[in-house]
């Protein structure tokens, strides 16, 4: 913590002392909806100096602002405009109109490699939506909040800031990326739930087929967080303080040398929460928090989360140079990143906890580099590589169990003495990837892409209060990943296909103690012995796109992918995870379709409408159970043998120049047992065949409605307004189909409302918001009956220096 938040403060004023640079002409370029413009050319008219917008849409201009300047911007697609300045004016902004006569152009030379990225996921054959994370940067949500909002997808947690989380596209597991690296390697305390919304370009949801480019055993679905990168200098520096005591700070920057292009940039983060929010009492839904009077349980009405404090920091440095001949990018980083997490609760309500936690600290050296015309003209060479090492420990120190009202249970026989409990973790983890893309034309009507995936993670658990000869045994799991995908356009690219095929490989041992031991420790049978296993699958999946229109098109696709299961679900946590080594990888054979319409008119009128649909038969479906052990009760991986799930999603937009926005979302998702029979050898029909699978939200979605102006108070300013609604409908926590009606437990209905109010000075450099979600303080429930956090309101001011 201390070692972060050190950086996070050396961070700023290093990067601080670089924005404070000498001034220069500036603005922004954005079209009539207020979406920034990126690549848009600005010149000087009459002499030589002109410069691009990048991402956000900026620019900066070195000139004589003693001189009456004519300036010209143009864009392809937009109608050039043209302005005359006055001497002592040092920022303008423009906002261009779009050209509905100008023929589309899908190829335009100097476009930015942000562009180009997403141009490209647009063409492609894959179900992809893209969220510009920029509109959000005045919220106090983190990455999570903002993808819940997504349709098909679910993200369910188990309490407040900093808590455990299932996170499913379209009903299967999906897996989660930062800049293509997948997550799991970057510690604990990075985590969607603990992502800052500014740190964030953009997000790519893909849902079905995933790109082999990403590199890993996703299935049925992926996100890939784009963090902010930039060739200008910049700084982003923001503060939120909220209900529960939260806080959480944010700073992401960047610096290069024009001359020598050396290139620093810098992100971290720090979160901090009591989350010692109110919890009710249920009991039609099964809720009921007790307290002891008189050695008997009685019920309370209202309680108040007491062991439930979270903490995580994060920092990153990266060196390296830009534009050099042998590399477009070379970065050396290194992260540093730790979390404090109380755990007062299992898997259920039942047995609060009052001295667990777990802590862990975890630093990592990164290597990336990136180069076009790699060896040879037209190949795109992709490089990283990381090492990590983890501490964690895991500590409960409580002597009794403790009821609700946050005093301990205790009584003379001693029958609620527990025993303490401190593990600790070691971790090592390497991370290799490479990426290498073949275009066969400049216009890239086919191109071949290979990419190989190796991970490994190593893990010690230390028993620091038994017998140290009796723990330390390790538990290793290794997993290659390895796609060859092939891309082509067709019919003046209105057609987009691409074939893929996947190597999925798992190696995976551990050392078991199955010795029994007398009263002096003396060794009375049995031995350590190692168990071992490896596994490879082969997968395959076919992408395709079809633009019927120039504003339209459908998608399909189809795919037979395989999620490997991870270090917490075969080998546990020694917390809340029980280990599970007989656990099996999951299969699903996909299948998707999807249509999509984008369109402009009047200049000033937006519509998007994307439909989508959907049918998996998933085999080992991965799902989790509650498990009483040593009386506390865990959660534990499990193999459901056959699951078919269907569905489908829409989602509509609209927009009225950069005032009025709005958007529906909404997803039907069911995942139904289509095991027959109990086992492979039996005739015996299964009790759950044809049923729903419980404890999964089916029915889903959300309204966001938003007003904006510009001007209101000062000249410069913006003034925001934001309405967002998210609505579930109820589902059965256990078996629908056994059980009277009276006795299943069930998540009721849920409708949570939500409001922001933003305002912008000195053109967008200076931020203020006040956020109330949960406005009507609903009864909000996840995982296993754990309630979310009722009515809560925060503030946020953030600082952008450009």
């Amino acid at each position: 913590m201390f070692k972060s938040t050190y950086i996070f403060f050396i961070s700023v004023f290093f990067l601080t002392s670089i924005a404070q640079a000498q001034t220069s002409f500036s603005g922004y370029v954005k079209d009539a909806f207020g979406k920034a413009i990126e690549s848009a050319t600005v010149t000087v008219v009459g002499t030589n100096l002109s410069t691009s917008t990048d991402i956000d849409g900026f620019y900066k201009l070195k000139i004589d602002s003693k001189q009456n300047l004519k300036i010209e911007v143009t864009s392809v697609g937009y109608i050039t405009q043209s302005v005359s300045l006055k001497s002592n004016e040092t920022y303008k902004d423009f906002q261009l109109k779009k050209d509905d006569h100008m023929l589309e152009i899908v190829h335009v030379k100097g476009q930015t490699e942000n562009q180009k990225k997403v141009n490209e996921i647009k063409r492609s054959g894959f179900n992809v939506s893209v969220v510009d994370m920029n509109r959000y940067a005045n919220q106090t949500a983190n990455v999570s909040q903002i993808l819940r909002t997504a349709p098909g997808v679910t993200f369910r947690e188990d309490g407040g800031l900093g808590s455990n989380f299932v996170f499913r596209i379209n009903g299967l597991a999906a897996k989660i990326y930062i800049d293509g690296v997948p997550m799991d390697d970057f510690g604990s305390a990075m985590s969607l739930n603990n992502i800052p919304v500014n740190l964030v370009d953009r997000i790519e949801i893909y849902k079905g087929v995933v790109p082999a480019f990403l590199g890993s055993d996703a299935l049925g679905g992926a996100v890939n967080i784009i963090t902010k990168q930039r060739n200008r200098h910049f700084l982003d520096l923001s503060y939120s303080y909220g209900s529960f005591n939260t806080h959480q700070a944010s700073l992401v920057g960047m610096y290069t040398n024009p001359k020598n292009k050396l290139s620093v940039r810098t992100n971290a983060f720090y979160n901090y929460s009591d989350n010692d929010y109110k919890m009710y009492t249920e009991e039609k839904y099964g809720i009921v928090f007790e307290k002891v009077v008189n050695n008997k349980f009685v019920p309370i009405d209202v309680v108040r989360r007491f062991n439930d404090r979270y903490y995580s920091s994060m920092a990153q440095v990266e060196i390296g140079l830009r534009d050099k001949s042998w590399a477009d990018q070379f970065f050396v980083g290194l992260t540093y990143s730790g979390n404090n997490k109380q755990n007062q609760l299992g898997a259920t309500i039942n047995k609060p906890y009052g001295g667990s936690w777990r802590e862990s600290a975890y630093i990592m050296p990164t290597l990336s580099y990136k180069k076009q015309n790699f060896i040879v003209d037209r190949l795109y060479a992709d490089i990283y590589a990381n090492y990590g090492f983890d501490i964690t420990r895991n500590r409960d120190t409580a002597q009794y169990n403790y009821e609700w009202t946050g005093n301990p249970i205790s009584n003379p026989n001693g029958q609620n003495r527990r025993k303490e409990v401190y593990n600790k973790q070691n971790t090592n983890s390497v991370l290799g990837r490479i990426n290498l893309n073949y275009d066969f034309d400049e216009s890239r009507n086919h191109s071949l892409n290979l990419n190989y995936n190796i991970s490994s993670n190593y893990r010690k658990t230390f028993d620091k209060i038994a017998n140290n000869n009796t723990s330390g045994l390790p538990k290793n799991m290794v997993k290659h990943i390895a796609g060859l995908a092939w891309q082509s356009q067709w019919f003046d690219k209105r057609l987009v296909t691409n074939i893929a095929i996947k190597y999925y490989g798992i190696d995976t041992d551990q050392q078991v103690d199955q010795r029994k031991f007398g009263d002096n420790n003396e060794i009375l049978s049995g031995a350590i012995i190692t168990q071992s296993k490896y596994l490879g699958y082969k997968g395959y999946s076919f992408a395709s796109r079809y633009r019927i229109f120039k504003d339209g098109g459908v998608k399909f696709s189809a795919e037979r992918a395989y999620n490997m299961p991870e270090m917490i679900a075969m080998y546990g946590d020694d917390q809340n995870y029980l280990a599970n080594w007989d656990l099996k990888p999951e299969r699903s054979d996909n299948l998707n379709t999807g249509f999509y319409y984008n369109t402009f008119f009047n200049e000033n009128h937006f519509i998007n409408l994307d439909v989508s649909g959907f049918y998996r038969l998933a085999k080992d479906y991965q799902n989790v159970r509650i498990v009483t052990n040593d009386e506390r009760d865990k959660f534990q991986y499990y193999n459901i043998p056959g699951v078919k799930i269907y569905g489908g999603s829409f989602e509509f937009r609209y927009g009225y120049k950069d005032i009025i926005t709005a958007a529906l979302n909404g997803s039907y998702d069911k995942a139904i047992d289509n095991q027959k029979y109990t086992n492979e050898t039996s005739q015996e029909v299964s009790l759950s065949y044809g049923y729903q699978i419980p404890n999964r939200p089916w029915t889903y979605g959300n309204l966001d409605l938003g007003f904006a102006q510009n001007d209101w108070f000062s000249k410069g300013s913006r003034t925001q307004f934001n309405w967002t609604t998210q609505y579930t409908k109820w589902f059965y926590l256990s078996d629908s189909h056994l059980g009277s009606l009276a006795s299943k437990n069930y998540i009721p209905t849920q409708l949570v409302h939500s409001l922001l109010v933003s305002y912008s000075w000195n053109r967008n450099r200076y931020n203020i918001s006040a956020e109330a979600r949960n406005i009507f303080d609903e009864r909000a429930y996840d995982n296993f009956r754990l309630q979310k956090p009722g009515r809560a309101f925060y503030v946020k001011f953030r600082i952008s220096l450009l």
